[in-house]
């Protein structure tokens, strides 16, 4: 055999043992992988908050937000212990309020005592003014007590 001969047989033997791994048909999580949100930008949760007019139905302690609520209370208080939730709970509060409810107080539970009626924001919030509005109630622990 010719030397040459001998490296393209080499070659092609060695081809033919590479195999290429196609991906798997069913994805695999990567183990220990669970969901957390990203961090917003508390500012400008705030100003969502205010383009949402969250504080028609939710007090926010804070003093910049009307304190008189214009549909009587509806949602609970967005009170400085809401800051301790984690943000995954918090988003999903938002995105999903008929799935856990916060408030304990009856009037929270929406006409059938099951739900919440917190409208759906789904079609007027982005993704970035959800993760922003989360950012602005984990900072409520942050802001000074309201004057009384």
């Amino acid at each position: 055999m010719t030397k040459l001969f001998r490296s393209l047989l080499l070659v092609c033997v060695l081809a033919s043992t590479h195999v290429v791994r196609a991906e798997p048909s069913v994805p695999h999580l990567p183990k220990g992988w669970q969901f957390s949100l990203p961090a917003g930008d508390a500012a400008a949760g705030k100003a969502a908050l205010r383009k949402m007019e969250c504080f028609a139905c939710h007090r926010i302690p804070t003093g910049d937000f009307p304190e008189a609520r214009s549909v009587g209370g509806v949602g609970p208080d967005l009170v400085p212990a809401y800051s301790n939730l984690p943000r995954e709970f918090l988003a999903e509060s938002i995105v999903n309020p008929h799935k856990y409810i916060a408030g304990t107080l009856e009037h929270y539970r929406g006409l059938e005592k099951v739900s919440s009626e917190m409208r759906d924001y789904s079609s007027l919030m982005t993704v970035r003014e959800l993760l922003d509005i989360v950012e602005y109630l984990k900072h409520l622990g942050d802001a000074p007590a309201p004057k009384p």
